[in-house]
């Protein structure tokens, strides 16, 4: 009982920080929590520590947790790292992937288009990490396959350009086209260097994302101190 309650705290938790409800820098104290949501300490801590796990929150000792603040550099970072394996991953699915692998991403991608249509962002995130995830399993090495999905668990956050971003589920999509189209003619240049430019381009987004967040926290924090000065 009390990990199905985990689990339902932990969704709600992390949907509401990807969809900035819950804004970057929020302290996430543990006992309003459990008040909001019926619950006991113990799923709570449950629920923060797989919220740190996927690099949501963060725990500061004699602080307590509060939610993961983006920078720039560690998108930049990490876009760079995850553009080059999913490039390789990709490039080496085009010559492995199975015809069964290849129906399911079909499924897949149909109901991305379902989600485009619907400006379905949560529903399109999660479908994307399957679309991925399915892609890079078809490379035949594990610990390539790792490496990449360790990256994706531990910046979970990235996905809040689904759903702050509504035109990029479009691009996204329209990108994903272009992977599939390789992988069924199994061209493997073509799928590696799609998936290259396709992180790249998402990248870009997220980076983009941070960089306003950042600029109205800079104007913020400008407007504080001036209406202190002046006060």
């Amino acid at each position: 009982m009390a990990d199905l309650k985990s689990q339902t705290i932990y969704r709600a938790l992390r949907e509401r920080i990807l969809s900035n409800d819950i804004e970057p820098g929020s302290r996430l104290v543990l006992r309003d929590i459990a008040q909001q949501y019926q619950a006991s300490d113990i799923p709570v801590r449950e629920a923060l520590r797989m919220l740190e796990r996927d690099g949501l929150v963060e725990t500061i000792p004699y602080r307590g947790a509060r939610v993961t603040a983006l920078t720039t550099r560690e998108v930049e970072e990490t876009y760079f790292i995850r553009s080059h394996l999913e490039s390789i991953a990709t490039g080496l699915a085009a010559e492995r992937i199975s015809d069964d692998e290849l129906d399911h991403l079909d499924v897949i991608m149909e109901r991305m288009r379902e989600a485009v249509d619907a400006q379905d962002g949560p529903g399109f995130s999660d479908l994307n990490h399957e679309f991925h995830e399915t892609i890079v399993a078809a490379c035949g090495n594990e610990m390539l396959r790792d490496l990449t999905m360790d990256i994706w668990q531990r910046h979970s956050g990235f996905q809040r350009v689904f759903r702050m971003v509504p035109k990029r589920i479009a691009i996204s999509q329209a990108e994903h086209e272009g992977i599939m189209n390789a992988l069924r003619a199994r061209d493997t240049e073509r799928a590696s260097k799609l998936a290259l430019w396709h992180k790249r381009s998402v990248g870009e987004s997220v980076g983009q994302l941070v960089n306003d967040s950042e600029g109205r926290e800079s104007a913020g924090r400008a407007e504080g101190v001036r209406k202190a000065s002046s006060g």
